[in-house]
């Protein structure tokens, strides 16, 4: 019985609502349409000027807007402004006797009174930041007012004699020309513009006041050293998600459950949430924590895009009402079964042989054995020298740090030259209780020969196999494997970006990367997202979480194709080093023979 009231409620908070957004566009109507009688009965009952009724309009409709998320700033708002036009009404009645504002004011009045009988269901509160800088527009706006009382006052005097108008009266009329109750209050030409000028600045600041109060807001508690141990626990205890182990990066926020013990790691783009893999805890406990984050986020008015999931808790996230779609494969090895023998895994042993022959040596950091600051050094290096060939700024959020001075259960694989100097380096983090460690940085430097990510890579292996840890990981390929029959929308956008937007990422450079270690099994990853439908600002969100400086930072490295006749002599050239590079791949496939 509570669901059902519950349930018709919310259906009638909901028709408010839309009986104030309808309100507030046959507003705006009128004032585009001002030959309708309807427009002049609307203006003389709110006695207000075009211009202002448009504006006020625009406000009655953002206001339906956020009352539809149950912030509390939107409902302080809206009953602010039907509690002053109620009383306005209710004093032209006692004034003028019934006439035709009863109509409004009785609808003002069934909209009043079911918004503070449901007071308690807006509650998604505000953020302090944005308060102040609501603040800062409304009193920017004020400012216009006063400067423009002060000119209205010399004009005032001009026309009536010198000291004729005090500064409060022009004050009183300065509010009433910018709430359109005043009509032109004093002559000249320049007064006019000044006027128009004033009235578009102040309610564009009050607009902008407005937006800043919407801001969503959610508790940031920050991040104790407690806070991380407690996390590095159950990541140690529950993790399934090759990447959950980001979960203690320094650019996410954790949450942590009320009613179970578990951990979600998430960052916050505008009004959306964006969770980096699965909620980490137990499996049994996964339900209700779910669900607790879930309420979480729609309480505070926000949506949320989980990344990078697996298919072992894909059921449940249906069951409690998300979106899903798959959005890559992750290359798994299963170290018992992994060998690069045979035909499958000649072109690994090629790169491997080539990297030997170079002299390339591949050893391990203990770093919390011993600390080695010249080491460590060159592991900056090499960081810096791959992020100068990178095609775009280093992603943050999906892929992790060094974490050279806080380590935890990292294990640091690198190369070094026949002199001794790095040459290449893989950071690897566990999973599944360390029975399991993930690729997270793989980087080269500058003059690294070929075959020495293959190298570091199966040395590294070679290592865990025996120390029995029983699966690797080289993360998710993004966008592969999504050809499937029975597509829908979602899954069919996504591969669209996967064929023609290439050269934005290099989705299939990096699929193919992956699968030259040639992986056991390619494990499903998806996408979870509440609402059902996302919207674009999510998908902005995503993009924006991960690379600070937005989309165009990938499409600054897009090089278009030019078509241009090519010079005989580069002809000849390009012929040339296409037959050296053929003539060295087979005597590489010599030597491995």
């Amino acid at each position: 019985m509570v669901s059902v009231n519950r349930q018709t409620k919310i259906r009638l908070e909901n028709g408010t609502i839309l009986l104030l957004g309808a309100a507030a566009f046959v507003l705006l109507a009128a004032s585009l349409l001002p030959s309708y009688a309807m427009s002049e009965k609307v203006r003389s009952y709110l006695e207000m000027n075009r211009m202002v009724e448009r504006a006020f309009a625009a406000m009655l409709l953002v206001l339906s807007l956020q009352l539809m998320k149950r912030k509390k700033a939107a409902w302080e708002m809206t009953v602010a402004v039907l509690v002053l036009s109620l009383l306005r009404g209710l004093g032209e009645m006692i004034h003028t006797g019934p006439g035709r504002g009863n109509i409004f004011i009785l609808v003002q009045a069934c909209i009043f009174l079911i918004l503070l009988w449901c007071r308690k269901d807006f509650c998604c509160p505000v953020s302090k930041r944005s308060l102040k800088q609501a603040f800062g527009f409304a009193l920017l706006s004020l400012v216009g007012v006063a400067v423009n009382a002060v000119i209205t006052r010399h004009y005032m005097n001009l026309a009536m004699g010198k000291g004729a108008v005090s500064f409060s009266e022009s004050l009183i009329a300065g509010m009433g020309m910018l709430f359109g109750m005043e009509d032109g209050f004093y002559p000249g030409e320049f007064a006019g513009h000044f006027e128009q000028l004033v009235f578009f600045f102040s309610w564009i600041c009050i607009l902008a006041a407005v937006i800043h109060v919407f801001r969503p807001w959610m508790e940031n508690p920050g991040k104790t050293a407690s806070d991380l141990q407690h996390a590095r626990t159950l990541l140690n205890l529950y993790s399934q998600n090759p990447c959950s182990y980001l979960t203690l990066e320094d650019d996410k926020i954790l949450y942590f459950g009320k009613q179970v013990d578990g951990v979600i790691p998430y960052g916050i783009v505008g009004d959306t949430v964006v969770v980096n893999g699965d909620p980490v805890c137990k499996d049994e406990d996964f339900p209700k924590l779910l669900d607790e984050f879930k309420e979480f986020c729609l309480k505070s008015a926000h949506k949320l895009f989980i990344l990078s999931i697996t298919d072992h808790f894909l059921g449940e996230y249906k069951r409690q009402g998300f979106g899903t779609v798959k959005c890559g494969e992750e290359a798994r090895f299963k170290l018992s079964d992994y060998e690069i023998s045979g035909k499958k895994g000649a072109k690994m042993r090629m790169n491997i042989n080539h990297a030997k022959k170079a002299g390339i040596i591949v050893r391990e950091y203990k770093i919390l054995e011993k600390k080695d600051r010249a080491l460590e050094a060159e592991f900056n290096r090499i960081t810096d020298e791959w992020l100068q060939g990178k095609k775009s700024s280093m992603l943050k959020f999906t892929m992790g740090t060094l974490g050279l001075d806080n380590p935890m259960d990292r294990r640091y694989f690198y190369a070094v030259d026949e002199s001794g100097r790095m040459a290449a380096y893989i950071v690897f983090v566990p999973f599944l209780g360390k029975n399991g460690y993930m690729a997270d940085m793989t980087r080269h430097g500058n003059k690294a020969p070929g075959g020495v990510m293959e190298l570091i890579m199966y040395e590294a292996f070679q290592v865990f196999k025996e120390e029995g840890v029983e699966y690797a990981s080289l993360g998710v390929a993004p966008l592969a494997g999504l050809k499937e029959e029975n597509a829908g929308f979602m899954e069919k956008l996504l591969e669209f970006v996967y064929e023609h937007l290439n050269q934005c990422y290099g989705f299939k450079d990096l699929y193919r990367a992956k699968e030259k270690y040639s992986p056991t099994v390619w494990e499903p990853s998806y996408y979870a997202y509440l609402p059902k439908i996302p919207s674009p600002d999510m998908f902005y969100a995503v993009v924006k979480i991960q690379n600070p400086h937005g989309i165009l930072d990938f499409f600054q490295w897009v090089k278009l194709p030019v078509h241009k006749k090519m010079p005989e002599k580069q002809k000849i050239a390009e012929l040339q080093k296409g037959y050296r590079a053929g003539e060295k791949e087979t005597e590489a496939k010599k030597d491995h023979e």
